[in-house]
């Protein structure tokens, strides 16, 4: 039985380590509104390809700011961090003061 478990573990850890890898290499922190804009929206509009990736930005907190994001470029909120210690800055969407950022990412 405790052959079973560490491999369990081991593959959880492989698992773990996976999605770190991947999370890491395709997050960038953007607090440039066209930036932001550039990194969501695809070269060749009428064959849109998958780009962009998870973008660490800072959001008021506005729900009408969440609703223009997603109603423009088809992104959305993922997550909001508990730890955030990336600093704060001006919303992406309206330029307000933020103290926080989130993961903006789109579905495809």
């Amino acid at each position: 039985m405790g052959e079973i478990t560490k491999i369990l573990d081991d593959i959880q850890q492989i698992l773990f380590d996976r999605a770190l890898a991947f999370k890491k290499e395709h997050t960038i922190i953007i607090d440039d509104k066209k930036k932001f804009k550039d990194y969501f929206t695809p070269e060749n509009q009428e064959k849109p390809e998958i780009h962009g990736g998870f973008a660490l930005s800072c959001w008021c907190g506005s729900d009408a700011c969440e609703v223009k994001i997603k109603e423009d470029l088809k992104v959305t909120i993922r997550c909001i961090p508990f730890k955030n210690d990336t600093g704060g800055g001006n919303c992406i969407c309206c330029g307000k003061k933020s103290n926080h950022r989130v993961v903006f990412a789109k579905a495809y």
